[in-house]
C-alpha cells in the first residue's frame, strides 16, 4: 500500500502556513477537513484571496490510498525527524495550484456544519 498525501502551502497577504494533508487538495472543500487549515482560517477576519500550492507524494509501494489523519501524523513526525524524508523516501507525483476567496461567513458555516 502506498500512502497518497500532499505538502500544502496556504497563504494570504497576511498569513501563511504549511501542513500535510491526505490526498491531493484541488479546491477549498478538500482543505476543510484538516485541522491545520481550520486553524489558519480562524486567523482570517476579512474577505481575502487564499492561495494554495500542494505537492503530492506517494509513500510506500503498491496500490495507493489517501493518507488518513493517523497517517498524516506519522508522516509529519517523519518529516520533522528527517528534513530529507520527502526527497529520500517519497515519490513526488504532482503539483497543484489554486486560489479561492475566503469570507468570515465561511468559518461560521464550517463550525455549524
Amino acid at each position: 500500500m502506498a500512502l497518497l498525501f500532499s505538502l500544502v502551502h496556504v497563504s494570504t497577504d497576511q498569513y501563511t502556513t504549511d501542513f500535510i494533508a491526505g490526498g491531493i487538495p484541488r479546491d477549498q472543500d478538500d482543505l476543510q477537513e484538516w485541522d491545520a487549515f481550520n486553524d489558519f482560517a480562524e486567523e482570517l477576519d476579512r474577505e481575502q484571496e487564499v492561495e494554495v500550492h500542494a505537492e503530492a507524494f506517494l509513500y510506500g509501494e503498491g496500490e495507493s490510498e489517501y493518507a488518513g489523519p493517523d497517517d498524516v501524523d506519522r508522516l509529519s513526525a517523519a518529516l520533522q525527524q528527517n528534513r530529507y524524508f520527502l526527497q529520500q523516501e517519497c515519490d513526488n507525483i504532482e503539483e497543484v495550484d489554486f486560489f479561492f476567496v475566503w469570507t468570515p461567513e465561511e468559518l461560521y458555516e464550517m463550525e455549524m456544519g
